[in-house]
């Protein structure tokens, strides 16, 4: 027999759940439950639970469609030898793919209250609504979905300071630490996993080193506002959160052979009520790794666009600190009702959640019974430079009159400096003009006359492409890359892009985005064919400008014009890979030349001639052979 508990089904049916204490206990032989269908259970103080008799019902709460536990500012411990059961589906789930978790719930067997440290096999197989098996486990690579098992090859933890540590079926993982875990079976599938235990409450303290990484997480069975976490005074340790990704198309366990890495988010303005900011995040370059775990070279593909504030039960990420090492601290003030889905800015890793709604943000703030409203984006553009065919990295310059043109905490967002090949970044001061730190999340004060430095280092010969790919409430009408080698301004807002091929080294006061072409008489239109100067134009710019370029694919040769005769020492062709496809050296000072292109593929390539004086003219050319 079993004893659904009606008074609160009944309330659950109306309005979320408020009470002082709650205490589950059987009934004699009789089980009891409460059991919350699509809402949030609000308990002031302490959970009091009793394990349910042997049967199908043996949780004494049941967290079942988007349903949360939040508790009080109390500083009551949980208690007891019952548990919750709360559901977190993982998407695109196989056993080749790491995400990164951490649990809401400890092992209850440890002790008689308080939080304890959760294992492995505090994870059940759900298999009706209320009635779960604990998981079995495996030591081979691979995971089955039925039975669910779970390979406990792939279950590390990384504490402060690492390294990396097994957690084999040890109850050694502490409240507020995360942990890998590789999913199950060999297609991609939507996989329940059923963490049973005591719920985790109160405040929990996680240790961070300075300027590392320390693997953490939502450690409640309720949304977590990381804005509250950044912002809360005994936090200002922290300075950004790190989300992997990794290419789920890959199946391979051959650390050599997967692509993944870390997207960066920021909060933005200290918002604690949710109104205005919803921060920033930027994509994760997917890069190889070579056996030793460090960076071994960029190819295309990054992760998908998430959104980060609000992190979802189960949601694993790494707790970046900047100069100071100390303790950080979730609290249950940090926690929120918000329904998981990417219209609330909510996700567990992937879109594609079972769990995902496209409602507004509509999440109820137990501490004042508010209803949220949208967020608006701070005005902002999402930059995307990308080097040749190897890869891409994702930036975002934002705008904001509350910020400075050094760091910021909370607007900038350091760099993870993954790419081996090419990086991009703005160099920002930190603490002192001395202190230049690479970020990929810059937010600086809007002048139309301002100019953002950015910086490319390369350790090769790149073609490289830089353009705007997203423009959110932007106060100026275009945004320019400003290369002042020649005063040359690329437009890169409105499809337009900068295409400069740049020589292996390190591209610093160089270049700078800025927010008009023309801030000063000298500046030229980067976006033209090279053909027309302007009357202050230099030297440089006079040779650029008198060579012509014209791409014969009726005859599938490259003629060039040089009527002033300029003394060109080498013509190079370049693949958007970066690879030298054509060379000819002492061409010398004529006034027309051309090369064959008809070895060469249908596609775009990149042509650079120097000068005996070191004047370097590059041309972009489409090649569409007839054949």
């Amino acid at each position: 027999m079993k004893n659904l508990l009606l008074l609160f089904a009944a309330m659950l049916l109306t309005s979320p759940v408020a009470v002082a204490q709650l205490y589950v206990t059987p009934n004699g032989a009789t089980d009891s439950y409460v059991y919350v269908n699509d809402q949030i259970l609000f308990v002031e103080q302490d959970v009091n639970l009793v394990e349910n008799n042997a049967g199908t019902e043996q949780a004494s709460i049941y967290l079942r469609n988007q349903s949360q536990l939040i508790q009080g500012a109390t500083a009551s411990s949980n208690s007891g030898t019952g548990y919750i059961s709360v559901i977190q589906n993982a998407p695109n789930d196989d056993s080749w793919d790491y995400s990164f978790w951490s649990s809401p719930i400890g092992n209850q067997t440890l002790g008689g209250s308080g939080n304890q440290n959760f294992g492995i096999l505090r994870v059940f197989d759900s298999l009706t609504v209320t009635n779960s098996v604990v998981t079995a486990t495996t030591t081979s690579v691979n995971g089955t979905v039925s039975p669910l098992t779970i390979s406990r090859r792939w279950l590390y933890k990384y504490p402060a300071g690492g390294p990396w540590q097994a957690i084999h079926l040890n109850n050694n993982v502490a409240p507020g630490q995360g942990f890998t875990m590789k999913g199950v079976g060999t297609t991609n599938h939507n996989q329940k996993y059923d963490f049973r235990g005591r719920p985790n409450n109160g405040n929990i303290d996680v240790a961070v080193i300075a300027t590392e990484a320390t693997f953490s997480g939502n450690p409640y069975p309720s949304a977590l506002d990381l804005n509250r976490v950044f912002w809360d005074a005994d936090n200002s340790e922290i300075t950004e959160f790190w989300y992997w990704d990794e290419d789920r198309t890959i199946d391979s366990h051959m650390f050599t052979a997967n692509k993944g890495g870390y997207g960066v988010y920021v909060p933005g303005a200290s918002d604690p009520n949710g109104t205005t900011e919803n921060g920033i995040y930027t994509l994760p370059l997917f890069l190889n790794y070579d056996s030793a775990g460090n960076p071994s070279g960029g190819s295309i593909g990054s992760g998908a666009s998430y959104d980060r504030r609000f992190a979802p039960i189960g949601q694993g990420f790494m707790i970046y600190a900047g100069s100071s090492s100390g303790t950080i601290t979730f609290k249950n003030s940090h926690r929120r009702y918000i329904v998981e889905g990417a219209a609330n800015d909510s996700q567990f890793r992937n879109p594609g959640n079972d769990n995902v709604l496209s409602s507004p943000l509509v999440g109820i703030d137990p501490s004042d019974g508010n209803v949220d409203e949208p967020d608006n984006r701070i005005p902002q553009i999402r930059i995307h430079t990308f080097f040749g065919e190897s890869h891409y990295r994702d930036m975002v310059l934002a705008l904001s009159d509350e910020s400075t043109d050094s760091y910021d905490r909370g607007y900038d967002g350091r760099h993870p400096m993954d790419a081996s090949k090419g990086e991009v970044y703005f160099p920002v001061a930190v603490g002192q003009d001395t202190n230049i730190k690479p970020f990929v999340i810059q937010t600086v004060p809007f002048e139309l006359t301002k100019r953002i430095p950015i910086t490319f280092e390369l350790d090769k010969e790149f073609p490289v492409s830089v353009k705007v790919v997203e423009e959110v409430n932007l106060p100026t009408t275009a945004v320019y890359l400003l290369d002042t080698s020649d005063n040359a301004a690329y437009k890169i807002t409105g499809g337009d892009s900068a295409d400069i091929f740049l020589p292996a080294g390190d591209y610093k006061d160089r270049f700078y985005i800025v927010f008009r072409n023309s801030p000063n008489n000298d500046i030229i239109d980067g976006n033209s064919t090279g053909l027309a100067t302007k009357a202050t134009a230099n030297s440089n710019e006079q040779i650029r400008g008198s060579v012509d370029f014209f791409q014969n694919n009726s005859v599938a040769q490259l003629e060039v014009k040089n009527p002033e005769e300029y003394d060109i020492k080498t013509a190079h062709v370049y693949d958007m890979a970066g690879k030298l496809v054509i060379t000819q050296n002492n061409i010398g000072p004529v006034r027309n030349f051309s090369f064959s292109t008809a070895s060469l593929s249908d596609g775009v390539y990149l042509v650079k001639l120097t000068t005996v004086d070191n004047v370097a003219i590059d041309y972009k050319m489409t090649i569409h052979n007839k054949r």
